[in-house]
């Protein structure tokens, strides 16, 4: 009987090891199995995710864009967004607020509390890419990248764009410069 029991627990320690060795990773079902931990750790250990993250497809005849998300905070220090940037070339990239429904760039960004979100939403606090060189097409990924109050940046994953109907914004008669009577936004 102390033979068998032996015998199980060496085939038993042999079959872990092989199944940890390098050599079994092209297995599809192991190579999945990694892949979805892998995936999972990056999102858990992301300092920022987003959820329900757009662009806003371009419209015709205009030279802007905006980008909608709730920003989810998943560290335990509160984070001052003050600016972003994307892969897209463009003039600017603000941060916009609503006042009194005046759109105008939001001075200074702002804040997400530890473990808290924020939401980047029509009507409220979004970004705006402004002055585009090249239209940013429906189904095209555009990655921001965030700049922080204390130097540093986080890129989000790739956010896609999407066609996105206007809605009550009236982006009125904005180019790339001023935002003032930018009104119903």
């Amino acid at each position: 009987m102390k033979k068998f029991f032996v015998a199980g627990a060496v085939l038993s320690s042999a079959l872990v090891m092989a199944a940890c060795s390098p050599a079994n990773q092209s297995d599809s079902t192991s190579t999945s199995v990694e892949t979805t931990s892998s995936s999972s750790a990056e999102v858990s250990d992301a300092v920022i995710t987003t959820e329900n993250a757009v662009v806003r497809a371009s419209v015709e005849d205009s030279d802007m864009t905006a980008v909608f998300a709730t920003l989810v905070n998943n560290s335990d220090d509160e984070i001052n967004v003050s600016g972003f940037t994307a892969d897209v070339d463009a003039a600017s990239f603000e941060i916009h607020e609503v006042v009194d429904g005046v759109m105008q760039e939001k001075p200074g960004g702002f804040v997400i509390p530890a473990g808290e979100s924020i939401e980047l939403a029509p009507g409220g606090d979004h970004f705006m890419i402004m002055g585009l060189a090249n239209p940013i097409e429906a189904g095209d990924e555009v990655t921001i990248t965030l700049d922080l109050a204390d130097g540093s940046e986080i890129e989000l994953d790739p956010i896609p764009a999407r066609t996105i109907a206007a809605g009550d914004e009236d982006y009125g008669d904005l180019g790339t410069e001023g935002h003032e009577g930018h009104e119903g936004h």
